[in-house]
């Protein structure tokens, strides 16, 4: 039987990931086909070759594993690799780079740099990561992963190859870029990321979000350490657009056959049909 801190590998509405996510234990999430990882955990080897990381918060069961992610990507020879995180928490981050790097005697190719919310990080042609805020106890952010794409504009729609081509000779704009959100994730946040996180996070094909507790004697610990209980899903169940919700950061507390009992009981069945508890 599977444990709890097992890897989970699976497909949400066609994509695939692979992470574990316990709360107070470790958190990471690899998509491959995104060539992104969102956190670290206690950095798996599966992350070591992610050029892209974006750290949520600094809580060490998100993000223990950097300096070592640091040191293997240099040990495998892999340049370059960044992690981008809350802006006011990278320079703490250097020192503590630096501080491993000067142990190990080596300097570090990988970095961390900063991210602001709102920001938004192109990391190829058709894929973009935006951070916005979320409320927890230390500087946290969520990202929202994008396809970009490029289509005709509505007035060039309909009209001919040929004058299409000749009006891109003369280097006139026929076509416009559009996104379309892929994968959202919360990082640790309490129910205030109902009201402030932007649209495109309820609307993205798959949702990560944060669901520590769901019994109903842990409301207070889920609202005292800014997380989220599963109530406020149903009482927020409007928002999701969602094709999967995946529940994160579920708490040990809880046994894998009550949290889905639960999750079934508590929320709407049109939100229940479509809410995934990540768990092996």
């Amino acid at each position: 039987m599977a444990g709890r801190e097992d890897r989970v590998q699976t497909q949400l509405a066609g994509i695939p990931v692979s992470g574990v996510s316990i709360a107070g234990h470790e958190t990471w999430f690899h998509f491959p086909t995104l060539g992104l990882a969102f956190d670290l955990g206690r950095a798996p080897t599966e992350l070591v070759p992610v050029s892209h990381v974006f750290l949520t918060h600094a809580h060490l069961d998100h993000a223990a594993g950097l300096a070592y992610w640091c040191s293997q990507r240099r040990l495998a020879r892999l340049g370059g690799g960044i992690a981008w995180t809350d802006p006011s928490t990278v320079d703490t981050w250097r020192t503590i780079l630096g501080l491993h790097a000067r142990l190990e005697g080596v300097e570090y190719d990988a970095a961390v740099e900063p991210m602001a919310p709102g920001e938004t990080m192109v990391l190829r042609k058709d894929l973009e990561v935006t951070a916005f805020r979320v409320a927890h106890r230390v500087p946290a952010l969520g990202f929202v992963a994008s396809e970009r794409r490029h289509r005709l504009k509505p007035s060039w729609r309909g009209r001919g190859a040929d004058e299409i081509r000749e009006a891109t000779a003369r280097r006139e704009e026929v076509s416009e870029s559009w996104t379309r959100p892929l994968v959202a994730f919360c990082g640790d946040t309490s129910a205030d990321v109902f009201r402030i996180a932007p649209p495109e996070v309820f609307r993205a094909k798959v949702l990560l979000l944060e669901c520590s507790f769901v019994e109903d004697e842990h409301k207070d610990r889920a609202n005292g350490w800014g997380h989220i209980h599963l109530s406020e899903l149903a009482d927020h169940s409007d928002l999701f657009e969602n094709e999967v919700v995946v529940l994160t950061h579920l708490t040990l507390r809880t046994g894998p056959a009550e949290i889905r009992r639960l999750v079934n009981k508590r929320l709407p069945p049109g939100l229940a049909a479509r809410t995934v508890p990540f768990l092996p």
